[in-house]
């Protein structure tokens, strides 16, 4: 029986080690493969006619004259992607809902999933980037290290996939130049000064509401599912709700082992308004006889749910549907003082952005 098992463990060692010379040997044809499919590709487009674009780290990179297909390299460039023009996507960085596939007037339901390349879940699947054949892959957001490394990343990665990479930087204030950007990059001006015009609209009324009503409400914001994970000031997660004037209840400094804040902690801040964007956290703090029935906020019945139609309007993710979330953050803070008519600037939002049209449903959320 000992030989029998002897037997048993050699034979099980020389199938492992088998199995790890094929593994190697993928590994190694995948990276030969890999630099030559890149080389294909960009003989391909060699007599595709070209233009230089400098792009926001000051990268110039060679891209055709005319952009038909597009990749982002992330959740923000997929975001403001489907609202410039879904139907140049040739691939997602994340996957969508099925339901949702069709709000996106010309956007392809079988689209392939490739991947993010920044995050802390970074998964870009380079040889799907190259299968999918777009002629520039995008890169949307805030610059990731310094500026150094990320020129270095999108330099690495160009020449991995042979596809030129473009960066748009892109934060709140900075929307409106973002769909400029765009527009430049991707030829239809036409579309993106609309949709800079809105940002810019937006953004100075912001600035208006902040100066004129602004310091006069204080908020608490948890997206949380028991809304006790508080949101400091100056984190981008409450960045909207500062922007129209509100003072964030919870401190800079604030922190805590467990991350989350006490309700002892709560009712010393006492804000004047709770915004949740968890359903569950929502219904627990209005609940009859809920603990949180001790702020001001609870016993005024001022506590709001974020919308969340196509996208939550206050973080997630930070990209445009934070516009929106400006003029609710206001009409919420302010009422008839910051002049909002609410109704009528969601169906201008969505119309303009993805070609929507508001349900009953829909504005049940925010009316």
């Amino acid at each position: 029986m000992a030989n029998t098992f002897a037997c048993h463990a050699i034979r099980r060692a020389e199938e492992v080690t088998i199995l790890r010379k094929i593994v190697t040997t993928l590994l190694i044809m995948l990276a030969t493969l890999m630099p030559l499919c890149a080389q294909a590709a960009a003989e391909q487009g060699a007599s595709v006619e070209t233009r230089v674009f400098t792009d926001d780290l000051g990268r110039e990179v060679t891209v055709p004259v005319e952009i038909t297909r597009v990749a982002p390299t992330g959740q923000m460039a997929q975001v403001i992607m489907l609202t410039y023009d879904p139907g140049l996507l040739v691939g997602l960085s994340t996957a969508m809902a099925e339901e949702d596939m069709p709000l996106y007037p010309g956007l392809d339901a079988d689209l392939p999933v490739l991947g993010t390349f920044y995050g802390r879940r970074a998964d870009l699947n380079r040889e799907a980037l190259i299968m999918a054949a777009p002629e520039v892959v995008i890169d949307i957001g805030e610059i990731k290290g310094s500026i150094d490394e990320m020129i270095s990343d999108l330099d690495r990665l160009q020449e991995q996939v042979g596809i030129p990479i473009v960066f748009i930087e892109s934060y709140l204030a900075d929307t409106a130049n973002t769909y400029t950007r765009l527009g430049e990059l991707l030829g239809d001006t036409g579309r993106a000064s609309a949709l800079s015009s809105y940002a810019e609209e937006s953004l100075a009324f912001a600035a208006k509401v902040k100066e004129e009503l602004g310091g006069a409400v204080s908020f608490y914001y948890s997206s949380s599912l028991d809304g006790l994970e508080a949101v400091p000031e100056g984190n981008m997660h409450g960045e909207v709700l500062e922007a129209v004037g509100g003072v964030n209840a919870v401190p800079s400094n604030f922190s805590t082992d467990s991350g989350t804040v006490s309700m002892e902690q709560l009712l010393l801040w006492n804000p004047d308004v709770i915004v949740l964007s968890n359903a569950d956290a929502y219904a627990d703090v209005t609940a009859p006889g809920s603990v949180w029935e001790g702020l001001d906020a609870v016993r005024n019945g001022r506590v709001y749910m974020v919308p969340d139609i196509i996208n939550n309007w206050i973080d997630s993710p930070p990209s445009v549907n934070r516009l929106m979330g400006i003029w609710w953050a206001a009409d919420v803070f302010y009422g008839d003082e910051a002049g909002v008519d609410i109704n009528a600037e969601a169906e201008r939002f969505y119309s303009l952005f993805y070609d929507y049209t508001l349900t009953d449903a829909d504005r049940a959320q925010f009316s």
